[in-house]
């Protein structure tokens, strides 16, 4: 991949590829979106995970290239002529390495002609300079996958070992207040006017493991019910909404999973195949669908680490408020 021009050709790639994915894999792409690795992608040396769109392209390239590291790193992180971030140690980057690109949302000062950090762009609002003073603008910065840099020390994975898949379910059951009923019969499903879950009775399934990745993708779809995130509800099957909401749930789950041990059953795999052509359709014709659907999953994601203890409030909402933020931003930068 060459460096994006700018923001619709970072999206028509990112939604190109995930398109290549869907038609070669279908839904099994959920299987292999965690990697041998298991972790959501980070960046190597300040050890911050990526999120929202950056989070799931690197995903994707990993999977692509079966890269076993969730670790990402700069040309200038790798030379680091001075030392400064693996002092005592030589990296290389291997022979015939490709480079990927990150994308970064920045606000930028008109009336300074400068870029700005989130917090100065902040503190200038506050001192009473108007939003029209300032843009925001987007840099794509080149990164590599560890597993192309000689020298750079393995690292061990660990996975939230406190929290148990079972456990989780029953705590995020609980503090989200939505029931789950074993009542389903055949089925699996989250009804947005009862706001309860509906799945077959556990002996139904093969494993605990199968039950617990179908609880969670359900309470996924829970997040959206008006007294939470509030995103549209109860389409009915068959409809572009109804899609969209199902990659929503898919990658919500997706996010979850980076975290913990769990991923969509073959079972509810087999249930949803049906969508792959409606999200093929859909991101075809308009790559924003994708990044608009990747936006609200890391929402609902946020959410569900905050509910299940998994990160503190004042963590969530800093987050929150960047999503919400981003797509405010996006949507005064497009009129």
């Amino acid at each position: 991949m060459s460096r994006p021009k700018d923001k619709n050709e970072f999206r028509a790639e990112m939604a190109e590829t995930f398109i290549h994915v869907l038609e070669e894999k279908g839904l099994e792409w959920k299987k292999e979106w965690r990697g041998l690795g298991g972790a959501a992608p980070q960046n190597g040396i300040t050890k911050a995970n990526y999120r929202g769109c950056n989070a799931f392209w690197l995903s994707l390239v990993a999977m692509m290239k079966g890269y076993s590291d969730p670790r990402w790193v700069t040309m200038l992180q790798i030379m680091d002529k001075d030392g400064k971030y693996h002092p005592k140690q030589k990296w290389h980057l291997k022979k015939g390495s490709k480079t990927t690109y990150v994308e970064y949302w920045y606000p930028y000062d008109l009336a300074e002609q400068k870029a700005l950090t989130w917090d100065q762009y902040k503190a200038c609002l506050k001192d009473g300079r108007d939003e029209k003073e300032f843009k925001l603008s987007t840099r794509y910065t080149a990164v590599f996958n560890a597993c192309d840099v000689e020298g750079m020390p393995k690292q061990d994975i660990i996975i939230n070992p406190d929290i148990s898949q079972d456990k989780l379910i029953t705590k995020l059951s609980e503090a989200m207040g939505v029931e789950i009923l074993p009542d389903g019969g055949d089925q699996a499903y989250y009804s947005p006017s009862q706001d309860k879950i509906h799945l077959p009775t556990p002996e139904s399934f093969i494993s605990e493991y199968a039950y617990n990745s179908t609880a969670l993708h359900e309470l996924s779809h829970s997040t959206g019910h008006p007294s939470r995130l509030n995103r549209p509800q109860g389409a009915f099957f068959g409809t572009n909404q109804y899609a969209y909401e199902e990659l929503v749930a898919e990658m919500c789950s997706c996010f979850m999973s980076a975290e913990l041990q769990m991923e969509m059953s073959a079972a509810h795999i087999d249930n949803h195949k049906a969508y792959v052509q409606s999200w093929i359709q859909a991101i075809s014709e308009k790559p924003d669908t994708l990044v608009r659907a990747i936006k609200d999953a890391q929402d609902a994601a946020n959410y569900m680490d905050y509910q299940a203890g998994l990160i503190t409030e004042k963590e969530y909402e800093k987050l929150r408020g960047s999503v919400v933020e981003m797509k405010q931003k996006e949507r005064s930068l497009e009129r």
